[in-house]
């Protein structure tokens, strides 16, 4: 009775650092065929806490090989009845990259060599940039970026894709959402009606999920301390 009541403090007591909402989206391997798997994506992991969404992307190489890697995010939440932004608009990165279906309304173009990425609007008629922070290891390149600055918050869901390229006149290397083998290629690209889905989750501020662990483990501990005494009283201690 003990030990499963201090497991429990112990759990309560971790409660503030629970894991974040997370969906896995898998990506066939392979499928870059230009020899440098560095720009293989494996998989797409997206979670939000209650600020923050995040992208985080593995690769079957190693994104710290080359300063000339680039990852974008492409988010269509439908903001202009589905007439969004080609990526190779004014402003853009001269990447023909296309969201057809819904309309690409926010970019985040990622220069993880350089800690970076550029946070891409469409007004309606043209992108308009600011700054963004990413940041890699030797399996993955992550990407942050403001719920509030997408104009989401839980409950909203909204549309992606994911794309390798370079720095280069390539486009799309990888994309997250086909298993189309291509190689070095500077071919137009759409993901059409192929684009993924994430619904954001309410999640509590880290303080309040602090406060409820420790709540719990209070609650727990005046068990605990109950029972010594009752087991103490039987005892004749």
């Amino acid at each position: 009775m003990k030990v499963s009541i201090i497991t429990s403090i112990l759990a309560a007591l971790t409660l503030g650092a629970l894991p974040l909402n997370a969906a896995t989206y898998n990506d066939a391997t392979g499928d870059f065929t230009g020899g440098n798997n560095d720009l293989d994506i494996s998989s797409v992991i997206v979670n939000n806490d209650a600020t923050t969404l995040t992208f985080t992307i593995n690769l079957v190489g190693n994104p710290m090989n080359n300063n000339w890697y680039n990852f974008y995010v492409g988010i269509s939440e439908n903001l202009f009845g589905g007439v969004g932004g080609n990526f190779n608009a004014s402003g853009g990165y001269g990447k023909n990259i296309q969201m057809s279906s819904g309309g690409m309304d926010f970019v985040l173009a990622s220069y993880p060599a350089y800690s970076g990425y550029d946070f891409k609007t469409w007004n309606g008629s043209a992108w308009t940039t600011g700054p963004g922070t990413a940041s890699q290891d030797s399996t993955s390149v992550t990407i942050p970026v403001a719920l509030s600055a997408l104009g989401l918050s839980p409950g909203s869901t909204f549309k992606f894709d994911l794309w390798a390229s370079t720095s280069g006149a390539d486009t799309v290397l990888d994309a997250l959402s086909d298993s189309v083998a291509r190689s070095w290629n500077s071919n137009p690209f759409d993901t059409g009606p192929n684009a993924l889905s994430y619904t954001v989750v309410a999640v509590p501020e880290p303080g309040a999920c602090a406060l409820i662990g420790i709540a719990a483990a209070m609650l727990g501990f005046c068990r605990l301390r109950r029972i010594t005494n009752q087991d103490s009283f039987q005892n004749g201690v």
